[in-house]
């Protein structure tokens, strides 16, 4: 196959920087995943230049119809460490291609991947028969991949015209078996060398899947991993933070550096996150620097907010 690409789409520009600046391998770790369509495909962990799970990938040949009316589609596939989608290749010499093998414009492969990333499309609850006119029945040059009638309002918006085939596969490929494929090996992965970098990730879904594995009811975990747990209050991802605030055991908070760090986290909180720090420090006992800069700073927060820090330093005096 030409590896010369046509396109890459990738999600975000920390996703896109990190993609060109770090050396990807293939590693060992293969599955063969039989679609819904009797198409079989080899998805593979890649890894990074040290050595860590970075994300799965397939290339997947597959038919779009029943006949020769439509072209084939070669392409690249990619899925984070979850089986979450998370950008496409095609070959060079193999575009995508609409009705009348229209090749796909620039625009017409960005809407495809915004489509792809949705996992919760319309397309999901459709099966192919139901959007398309049989194209047996299709006169030749006729408009064979047209949506049909009942459904075409409301699909319109999703699927690229002329390329509805094309679509519902690749949709249902990137959201179908693979999915349950991935999570299977990722699990069968999960160390606790994996976790950590889960939690140091930057990425709230690898985070919330640390967090599954290692905190127990009781919101404690095993030494090795606090300081990591402990940092998520601070994530930009404010029901990440509200998770940890939430579920972990007060001890952890206790110390007068750590209740340091909650007083500056505090200050610059959104309103969302202000309201679990303070619901947390109604638990533990605050130091007094923790007390000085809460009333320092009292006036400088809506009256809500003003309010509840003055119950929680008379509660705590």
């Amino acid at each position: 196959m030409n590896k010369a690409l046509l396109v890459c789409w990738l999600i975000g520009a920390a996703y896109a920087a990190e993609a060109r600046e770090a050396s990807f391998y293939a590693d060992s770790v293969a599955r063969t995943v039989d679609e819904y369509n009797g198409v079989s495909y080899t998805v593979q962990l890649q890894k990074d230049s040290a050595g860590n799970p970075a994300y799965y990938h397939a290339y997947v040949f597959t038919p779009v119809c029943e006949d020769d009316l439509c072209k084939p589609v070669y392409i690249d596939l990619y899925w984070d460490l979850l089986g979450n989608y998370l950008r496409y290749e095609v070959p060079l010499n193999q575009p995508l291609t609409k009705l009348d093998h229209v090749v796909f414009t620039p625009e017409e492969y960005g809407r495809l991947h915004d489509m792809l990333l949705d996992a919760e499309s319309l397309l999901k609850e459709y099966e192919i028969e139901e959007l398309v006119e049989s194209t047996t029945n299709a006169r030749p040059g006729g408009d064979v991949d047209a949506v049909t009638g009942a459904t075409a309002k409301s699909l319109q918006a999703v699927v690229i015209p002329g390329a509805l085939y094309t679509c519902y596969t690749l949709w249902h490929i990137v959201h179908g078996r693979v999915r349950d494929t991935i999570a299977s090996v990722t699990d069968s992965l999960a160390s606790p060398a994996l976790l950590s970098h889960f939690l140091r990730s930057g990425n709230y879904r690898y985070q919330h899947y640390a967090l599954d594995r290692l905190m127990d009811e009781q919101g404690k975990v095993a030494s090795e991993f606090e300081q990591d747990v402990v940092n998520l209050i601070g994530s930009p991802n404010v029901f990440l933070a509200q998770r940890v605030l939430k579920a972990i055991d007060s001890g952890y908070l206790q110390s007068a550096e750590r209740q340091r760090w909650l007083g500056q986290l505090f200050i610059g909180a959104n309103y969302r996150l202000q309201l679990a720090l303070l619901a947390k420090m109604g638990e533990i006992p605050l130091k007094r620097e923790l007390k000085n800069t809460l009333e320092m700073h009292r006036r400088d927060f809506n009256e809500e907010i003003a309010t509840k820090i003055e119950q929680l330093l008379t509660k705590r005096s």
